[in-house]
């Protein structure tokens, strides 16, 4: 009975577990199971409402059932369901042995009662089930004993290991003491960011990082839910001796659950090259079955069948020598017997694909994880020790080393801060206590000061201790040692290097092993290798010995080069990417090695460093530390961790100047989302307060203990603390409140995005109060409520330096928004409060220090946005503001504000005595409330603007006059009402409010319903509104009867000075002129005088009706009226009626009709208005653009008119041509781009005769062909008054015809890239032919002309009694060609005076011919007669010395030829000697250049001797050539003997040597009768400078000289006295006219020496000075001394150092210079004022040519430009580099069209937009004569440029 009894209360007791399994089994194993049921309980199982309850139906039905039929249900569980053994085993014991029949009676009798068919079914299958149930039982039970045996083996193992690793352990492990800080999945690490900080797509979504921290116990872990847990904790915290201790205890059944426990350490797989299989893993690295192959099948059986019940610990991740393999990258399948690499073996049991559902435990460093976070299900940090457990450590240390020794080094240890918080770490606080032992017991309590202050040095005295330990020790012990210490050094180095941390016995050498054992520096280790067979292995104490053994490696061993240190040292990080996230082996070798760099180790390295240069060669070793680090100090890219590492290394240098450099490169620390210890803290405080200077920490997310908050007063000068984080709770606050009080520093706190609740704020608050320093204080996004604010409020008058305080995103109510109110009232150092709902809360202060100082306290404000107030709580507010004082500004906006509590404000207005403004943006207003805030304009004397637009966003604001700047004793006012649905009906009411309010400036309506009717009735209030400026009444549906109406007022009106309406009537505005003004400007002109009108009626569509309605009213307008109907469309009806009216118009002065559209008729029909109104000045008419008519007071005298960009065809032309017939005062006609093609030109050019035209016709880019080109070339002809032709029909069409009142001038004819065909060329002729005898220039360019074509027109043109000039270039006259040419045209016509070719370029010279020899068919001509040429020059058109040989013959006719210019060409020897040969026949040459830029040997031999039978020449020019002594000897020679020499040209000439070049100069000083010297940029020595000085102070004839850029051979410039000799030699050369001293260096000086010869030199015509060193007042000086050289017409003093003084002088003395033409100033800082002297100059310069101010230093030019005006003459100006604005372009394109001979103007490298360069463009339209306008380097887009380049040509924005 008791048997029975126990199976069923055991079936009870597991039911849950039993109904899980069951829950996971197929269908047909739970139906066997169901038919042991009897019927009625099927039954019943049909009706269960989920397949769980079904199952638990059944149990409930057995565990009631026969025992004999439990045990045989239970039988049949254990043979088809897999379940744990424990469960396993308990069921079989309970359910005895299987008996023959499994199916008892009862349940046969069960089945009976079942449907026959599923009888026989089921009786078919028993005969198997019995089968399988009978050998099922038969497998189990061995393989369960094989289990238990091995359960029991591992036990026994994991004691062992336990017993090995605790031995030396001091203090007992408790493992309900070591804490864990635990978080689930946590979020992967951002990369490293330059600011430390994360960005907004870093931050977790809804939860930070660490947000919740769970604290529990190591041994807790194994029991959670989680299924992978990784354990972090750094290398010393213990983690290898809690894994060994979670087995110990699970060996005493602490972990139930588990059936086995496996622990396996990463540094004994490391040995493992090889794949493994699972049975390999478990069975060979950890425990062999000692049953043999039969248990260990039997075990792995069972831990595939129950992974649930296995439980796996990886100890040491960070020393795995690769990373696991990704989950996807595994293969689906898995066999426990096939090998996997290490790697994916591992990374199948993390992902779960092998053996799921055991419990797996790895521990890590914290910075190797990334790879496995996306497969763990939590990570825990394992926390260090306490102040506490530190405590509880040494003395149980110090036990058994003496009372007295135990009590001294316990205290100490806990007296000195900086061991104290490196003992935080358990490996290292016993490291400091073996420290301790070492010191104290070796020299006791007078070694107290040489106590380590590092960690490094902490190492360093445990190593002497180690060594102290060995035989034969002496001091100093790293001496005696050395061979032994290199050693481990380097087998340390080694290992970390290659990431090992186990040496194989083969690896260390025995003697090593000895002494390292002896001393405790290596432990010996068990090893499995790969094949199973068992070693030795050594470790070193701990991985921390052996990175500072590897340090001393580096820091002593010259088998470390420097670079390879560099390489070495590199900070690590905290946060690590997915991409690459197993990181450097080591963790603290860099530290070691910077605190092997400090002073205090200087002495124990030396120890290690052998040899004589042992010193030098560590301090040069540790110098290089240093540098390394403080260049990582200076870096300001650093993240929060790697600060952190590098305040770690900065403390242990002990360096305070690296701590400085550190602090000086960041005002602030930031440092997020990482784990912080003391050590850290510890670390910061050090660099902190070494520093010096004040800097902010800044913590977000960082988890920390509370320990580390004691560190912080250690930071001396902190200026601002912040901490941001949901794990800062009020915990944190309660320690942080100790804390603050010992902060003298902090100016700014904040404590936000944290668990802050009332009671932590209360806390902070009161310590707050001892910080009467802080001046910002932020407690946003905690969880603070009203109280909260409270208690944070009741301490704002405590701090007197207080700045700002934010409270928002906490749970706070309006209460809150009262709460601070109610401290304004009390407080007046309260500048603002700011709320927005309860999201942002802040207040602001005025602080008490800067108030006193202060004369004016800034106003309140109060700005509650959002917020939503019953009328209660209006009226409340309302109260509290009444007693606020100085209330400025209060904005409401936003608030969802009722009607009644809206009047409840308004009630109370008067009452807030506001000063600045109120601010009711998004609250709508209804039109009484309208009317009553509109009635404060002229209630309340202060408010002065009323803005209310009921538009969506609606925006109301009431302004005072607090709020504006006064800037007339009587304010004006403002209202705008916009959007506010007013009616005509509404204004009566609106009209009353304004009655008494004369001061309003400003009304606008716009946006209302008022119509006609509406603007009626405001037009009748305008007499009361005296002072009003600005009417807006747009959008108010005003018809065409408004508009006539308006015009009524604005003629009747005398204030209304604009009417602005567009659209059809959508915009409309008034404007004013004020009364006082009207009144001033009548005082000041005449009291009848009236103002000036405008009326704009743009963007609409006038109807012809509405025209002359419209023009009808304006005829009675008093003041001078500008009309514009611009962007409209005009009928020709419209236009019509409006010419009518127009004559009567007699106040009309401007007619805008820009951008109208209108047909060609009613363009015409405009153009008559300069027949129908004489008053017109200008018609200028295109369809897209401006256009406009311009109107004079009386009969215009001259008019213009522009017709352009329009498609007139040849009877529009017709039509236009009838009407300019009738116009006697045209001056210049435009009918540029209007496709007139040539049927039109002709039709206009037919009609020229007729046409009274004074000045220009411009027909530029109308499509002309070849014949069109001849139809212009015509008109020559046919036009009597036609003075020049221009056609081009190239890329830029061009089409000019001029006019000139003077008939006897001559005519000129100017084509280009025409490209004339034969037929075009012989009308051409014919043209020539009737207009030979006026033809004075013809200039062909580019026409594709052949050789025999300018034969033709050479001989053609060769008979006149007119002096001609023909210019023709071809590209192919150049070389030979050119050579060959001037022959030809001189054998055609013998009346050619000068003939030569430059470039490409022929120019001919046609005298007048006074007795004609030969008619036009008289084709002979004389071939041997003489020449009447002058002159002849083939110059830079690439001319060899062979081909001149062909002008043999024409040197020889041309017996009167005096000038010869062959210059810049390639003549070579040959030349030179064909030139000798043709001189002595030259018997009539003056002039000879042969400037060249080549350099040709015994050219100038040759040519001396040669110009010895030049007997006549007069002027020599040998610019650019090599001249070498032998050369200047006989060049001096022939220079003598020439007779007739006036001047000459050597310039740039080079090749002599010192010698030589004062031969050449005294050659030169013998040449008494010179008259001109060009020396530029020749090289002289010392001596022959003042040689030439001499020869210049005796040439009394001398008129010109250049000495520009003369400088020494040795140095490049002018010697210092070169300068002053040259110009002293000037003394007495009273025949000065040209004198050029550019880039010599003369300073003041020179300058004085200078002014001394001026009044001598009354014919000076040019002075060049630029490029040197005159001052200001030196300059000055000068140009009063200029005042005595009346003819001077050139001034360059660019490039010196002008300003001010010397610019004024020059507005005084150049206007009295009646000649003077060409002024250069550049690169002058003559400033603003000194432009506006320069300006007033030019206003008389009439004659003024050119005129250059670049980079002037300054950008106001307009009135520079304003004054070129008045520079009729002009034709090169430059005002580049000066950043110029538009409205210099803009006057610019004011004053070009009165510059009629401007060339050239330069604007580049200024700030001229697109809106000055368009106004440029549409100046050149008026400007034919302008070539170009340089716009390079302006902010003008690339896109507009090419458009702006289209349009036209002559701007040009490219560099060249």
């Amino acid at each position: 009975m008791e048997a029975e009894e126990d199976v069923q209360s055991v079936l009870t007791q597991e039911t849950h577990e039993l109904a899980d399994i069951l829950g996971y089994q197929d269908d047909a194993v739970l139906s066997t199971l169901y038919k042991m049921m009897d019927s009625r309980a099927r039954e019943r199982l049909v009706r269960a409402a989920s397949h769980r309850e079904r199952i638990l139906e059944m149990l409930g039905y057995f565990s009631t059932a026969d025992p004999a039929m439990c045990r045989q249900f239970l039988q049949m569980v254990c043979m088809h369901c897999d379940m744990p053994m424990r469960l396993e085993s308990r069921l079989m014991s309970v359910t005895g042995s299987v008996t023959s029949d499994p199916w008892p009676t009862l349940a046969r009798e069960a089945l009976s009662l079942c449907d026959p068919e599923e009888v026989i079914e089921n009786i078919s299958h028993t005969p198997v089930d019995e089968s399988i149930a009978s050998q099922g039982w038969c497998v189990k039970r061995p393989r369960i004993d094989h289990v238990e045996s091995y359960k029991a083996a591992v036990r026994r193992f994991l004691l062992q290991r336990w017993e090995r690793v605790m031995q030396g352990v001091v203090k007992e492990v408790r493992l309900e003491e070591a804490w864990v800080s635990l978080r689930h999945r946590t979020h992967v690490r951002p990369r490293d960011r330059a600011d430390g900080a994360l960005s907004p797509s870093e931050l977790p979504q809804g939860e930070e990082e660490g947000t919740v921290e769970d604290r529990v116990t190591v041994h807790s872990l194994l029991g959670s839910e989680a299924q992978v847990t990784l354990l972090l904790g750094q290398a010393g915290s213990g983690k290898t001796l809690l894994m060994h201790c979670l087995g110990q205890k699970w060996t005493q059944d602490a972990s139930p659950s588990f059936h086995l426990l496996i622990l396996l350490e990463f540094r004994q797989l490391n040995l493992v090259a090889r794949p493994l299989s699972l049975k390999e893993l478990l069975f060979r690295f950890f425990l062999p079955p000692e049953g043999g192959e039969e248990e260990c099948t039997a075990v792995l059986d069972f831990i595939l069948e129950n992974p649930e019940k296995i439980c796996l610990i990886f100890d040491g991740y960070d020393e795995f020598h690769t990373k696991i393999t990704h989950s996807g990258k595994l293969s689906s399948s898995f066999d426990p017997l096939c090998p996997l690499p290490m790697a994916e073996l591992i990374s199948g049991l993390c992902s779960r694909r092998i053996l799921p559902g055991c419990t797996l435990l790895i521990t890590c460093r914290p910075r190797d994880v990334t790879d496995l976070e996306s497969s763990v299900d939590c990570i825990g940090e394992l926390l260090g020790f306490n102040q506490r457990s530190v405590k509880e450590y040494a003395e149980q240390y110090f036990q058994d080393k003496g009372l007295n020794l135990k009590e001294k080094a316990v205290s100490h240890l806990l007296a000195n801060h900086h061991l104290l918080t490196m003992c935080y770490l358990p490996a290292l606080c016993h490291i400091c206590c073996v420290c301790l032992d070492h010191i104290f017991s070796s020299g006791g309590s007078e070694l107290l000061s040489q106590l380590p202050n590092t960690l490094t040095q902490v190492y360093l005295q445990i190593l002497c201790a180690f060594l102290s330990r060995c035989p034969g020790s002496s001091t100093p012990l790293l001496q005696s040692h050395r061979a032994e210490v290199t050693l481990l050094g380097r087998l340390a180095m080694r290992g970390l290097e290659g990431s090992k941390i186990v040496f194989l016995s083969e690896e260390v050498p025995p003697d090593l092993v000895d002494f390292a054992a002896k001393a405790g520096l290596l432990s010996q280790v068990d090893l499995t290798h790969e094949d199973g067979s068992k070693g030795q292995g050594y470790t070193f104490i701990h991985l921390t010995m052996q990175e500072f053994l590897g340090a001393l490696h580096i820091m002593t061993s010259d088998d470390i080069t420097e670079a390879q240190l560099k390489k070495k040292f590199n900070l690590k990080t905290r946060w690590t990417t997915k991409s690459n996230p197993k990181t450097v082996f080591t963790d603290s070798l860099h530290l070691y090695v910077c605190g092997l760099a400090a002073p205090a180790c200087f002495s124990y390295l030396l120890q290690l460093v052998r040899g004589v240069g042992a010193v030098v060669w560590v301090k040069k070793r540790l110098a290089l530390v240093r540098k390394l680090l403080r260049s990582l100090a200076m870096s300001t890219n650093l993240t929060g961790p790697k600060v952190v590492e590098l305040c770690h290394c900065v403390q242990e240098t002990q360096d305070a100047q690296l701590a400085r450099e550190m602090v000086g490169s960041r005002p602030c620390f930031e440092l997020r989302n990482i784990t912080l210890n003391p050590v850290d803290l510890d670390a910061l405080a050090f660099v902190v307060s070494s520093a010096g200077v004040g800097i902010g920490l800044d913590f977000g997310a960082c988890s920390m203990e509370l320990e580390c908050l004691d560190i912080l007063p250690s930071c001396q000068h902190i200026d601002f603390l912040i901490f941001r984080s949901r794990k800062y709770d009020d915990r944190f606050a309660d320690k942080l409140s100790c804390i603050l009080p010992r902060l003298p520093t902090l100016k700014r706190f904040e404590f936000i995005c944290g668990n802050l609740t009332d009671v932590g704020a209360a806390k902070l608050a009161r310590a707050l109060e001892s910080c009467p320093q802080i001046t910002e204080l932020n407690f946003s996004d905690n969880s603070l409520t009203d109280r909260g604010v409270r208690e944070i409020a009741d301490i704002f008058p405590k701090l007197p330096s207080l700045a700002s305080v934010s409270l928002g995103r906490n749970g706070c109510s309006l209460e809150s928004i009262f709460i601070l109110l109610e401290k304004i009232t009390s407080s007046p150092f309260i500048q603002g409060l700011y709320a927005e709902g309860m999201k942002d809360i802040s207040v602001l202060f005025v602080p008490s220090v800067d108030m006193k100082c202060s004369k004016d306290k800034t106003g309140l404000t109060v700005s509650l946005l959002n917020c939503r107030f019953t009328t209660d709580q209006m009226n409340r507010l309302c109260q509290l503001l009444a007693r606020c004082p100085g209330l400025s500004v209060l904005d409401l906006s936003g608030g969802d504000i009722k009607a009644d509590t809206l009047k409840a404000l308004t009630d109370s207005l008067q009452e807030l005595n506001i000063s600045k403004q109120i601010v009711l943006n998004e609250i709508p207003i209804s039109v009484d409330g309208l009317m009553v805030l509109t009635s404060f304009l002229s209630v309340c004397p202060d408010v002065v603007q009323v803005d209310i637009s009921q538009q969506d966003p609606v925006r109301v604001s009431i302004l005072f006059a607090g709020g504006i700047e006064k800037q007339h004793p009587e304010m004006s006012k403002k209202l705008r009402l916009i959007g506010c649905a007013l009616l005509p009906l509404h204004l009566d009411h609106l009209c009353e409010n304004l009655t008494d309010c004369s001061t309003l400036t400003l009304l606008d309506l716009s946006n209302n319903s008022l119509g006609n009717k509406g603007l009626k009735k405001l037009l009748d209030l305008l007499p009361q509104l005296s002072n009003i400026q600005e009417i807006n009444v747009s959008e108010n549906a005003v018809s065409m009867e408004g508009v006539v109406l308006l015009a009524d007022t604005l003629c009747s009106h005398r204030n209304m000075s604009e009417v602005n309406i567009s659209h059809g009537g959508k915009k409309l505005f008034l404007k004013f002129h004020s009364s006082k003004r009207i009144q001033s400007e009548a005082l000041r002109t005449s009291p009848d005088m009236e103002q000036d009108k405008k009326l704009s009626l743009t963007h609409s569509d006038i109807q012809p009706t509405d025209m002359t309605r419209l023009c009808r009213r304006l005829v009675q307008c008093p003041g001078l009226l500008k009309l514009d109907f611009s962007h409209g469309s005009l009928k020709d009806d419209a236009i019509e009626n409006l010419l009518n009216i127009l004559p009567k118009m007699t106040s009309l002065q401007l007619l805008n009709i820009s951008h109208v559209q209108m047909s060609t008729d009613g363009v015409l029909l405009l153009v008559r208005s300069l027949i129908d109104c004489q008053r017109v000045r200008a018609v200028e008419l295109r369809p897209q653009g401006e256009a406009f008519i311009k109107f004079v007071n009386v009969k215009a005298e001259q008019a213009t008119c522009r017709l352009t960009q329009y498609t007139l065809s040849s009877g529009d032309v017709e039509k236009l041509s009838g009407i300019l017939e009738q116009c006697p005062h045209l001056s210049d006609l435009d009918l540029s781009s209007n496709l007139l093609r040539d049927e039109g030109v002709k039709s206009f050019v037919d009609s020229l005769p007729r046409l009274r035209i004074a000045n220009s016709v411009n027909l530029n880019d109308n499509r002309l062909t070849q014949m069109g080109a001849l139809y212009l070339v015509n008109t020559v002809t046919t036009c009597e008054k036609v003075a020049a032709v221009e056609v081009s029909l190239g890329t830029e069409e061009r089409s000019l015809i001029r006019f000139e009142q003077d008939s006897d001038c001559g005519k000129t004819l100017s084509l280009r890239e025409c490209h004339f065909g034969a037929d075009h060329l012989q009308r051409l002729a014919e043209i020539l032919t009737r207009c030979a005898a006026q033809l004075v220039k013809l200039r062909i360019r580019n026409n594709g002309l052949s050789v025999q074509v300018i034969e033709d027109l050479v001989k053609q043109l060769r008979c006149g009694h007119v002096q001609r000039y023909i210019s023709i270039e071809e590209p192919w006259i150049t070389a030979e060609a050119a050579v060959n040419l001037l022959p030809c045209c001189l054998n055609l016509n013998p009346n050619i005076h000068t003939i030569g070719v430059n470039n490409s370029t022929v120019h001919i010279t046609l005298e007048e011919c006074q007795n004609p020899i030969a008619t036009s068919g008289d084709t002979s001509t004389d071939m041997s007669g003489s020449l009447s040429t002058v002159t002849i020059s083939l110059v830079d058109c690439a001319v060899q010395g062979h081909h001149l040989v062909s002008l043999q013959t024409v040197f020889q006719r041309c017996v009167l030829l005096q000038e010869l210019d062959l210059s810049y060409n390639s003549i070579g020897r040959v030349g030179a000697e064909f030139l000798c040969s043709v001189l002595p026949s030259l018997a009539s040459l003056r002039k000879l250049s042969l400037e060249t830029k080549e350099t040709s040997e015994d050219v100038v031999l040759l040519l001396a001797e040669g110009l010895l039978q030049a007997k006549s020449i007069e002027s020599l020019n040998l610019s650019g050539h090599m001249i070498t002594d032998r050369e200047a000897v006989a060049l001096t020679r022939t220079l003598q003997n020439l007779p007739h020499l006036r001047t000459i040209n050597l310039s740039l000439c080079y090749g002599w040597t010192p010698a030589g070049a004062l031969e050449l100069v005294r050659g030169l000083g013998r040449c008494l009768s010179l008259e001109g010297i060009s020396l530029d940029s020749v090289q002289l020595d010392e001596e022959s400078t003042v040689c030439l000085a001499q020869g210049l102070h005796a040439m009394t004839s001398l008129k010109r000289l250049n000495l520009n850029n003369i400088v020494t051979m040795v140095t490049g410039s002018p010697w210092v006295g070169a300068t002053l000799v040259l110009l002293a030699s000037l003394e007495g050369l009273r025949g000065m006219e040209e004198l050029e001293l550019e880039g010599m260096r003369i300073s003041d000086n020179g300058v004085e020496e200078l002014i001394k010869h001026l009044p001598t030199w009354t014919g000076l015509r040019k002075i060049s000075l630029s490029g040197n060193c005159i001052s200001d007042q030196a300059g000055e000086r000068l140009v009063q001394a200029l005042t005595t050289c009346t003819a001077l017409e050139e001034l360059n003093l660019s490039r010196n150092n002008l300003s001010l003084a010397c610019a004024a002088k020059m507005g005084q003395v150049l206007p009295t210079l009646t000649h003077f033409r060409v002024l250069d100033l550049s690169e002058n800082e003559i400033g603003t004022k000194g432009s506006v002297s320069i300006s007033k100059a030019l206003i008389s310069m009439k004659y003024l040519t050119k005129i250059h101010l670049t980079s002037i230093g300054t950008s106001e030019l307009a009135g520079l430009a304003d004054s070129l005006a008045h520079c009729v003459c002009a034709e090169d100006v430059s005002f580049a580099w000066n950043d110029c604005g538009d409205d210099v372009a803009v006057k610019l394109a004011e004053v070009l069209p009165q510059c009629q001979k401007l060339r050239r103007l330069d604007l580049e490298s200024n700030s001229i937009s697109t809106i000055g360069a368009e106004a440029l463009a549409r100046s050149l339209q008026s400007c034919p004569s302008v070539e170009v306008i340089r716009l390079w380097r302006n902010f003008i887009s690339t896109s507009d440029a090419q458009k702006l380049r289209q349009r036209e040509k002559r701007l040009n924005f490219s560099s060249t």
